[in-house]
């Protein structure tokens, strides 16, 4: 769950930041920039941590498909 958290974190953390620095700074990140920070951002946090958390990075989403048994139930932790 902690993966989930930080992952769901750095991810939302980078997007946003993107969008802010593009519409605060005379939009110089451009539509294609802030899609890459994006993509960027999901690749590294899948090499980093995906192998813990199944690369969700959203702890509803790991709840949800435990719940209909799209994701098997003894790797959601609870530590």
């Amino acid at each position: 769950m902690v993966a989930e958290v930080v992952g769901t974190y750095f991810l939302i953390f980078a997007g946003c930041a993107s969008v802010v620095v593009n519409l605060d700074k005379d939009k110089v990140v451009t539509q294609p920039g802030i899609s890459i920070v994006w993509g960027l951002t999901v690749m590294v946090l899948v090499y980093s941590v995906g192998h813990i958390s199944g690369a969700h990075f959203n702890p509803a989403v790991t709840i949800a498909h435990a719940t209909t048994k799209r994701f098997p139930l003894k790797q959601v932790s609870v530590n």
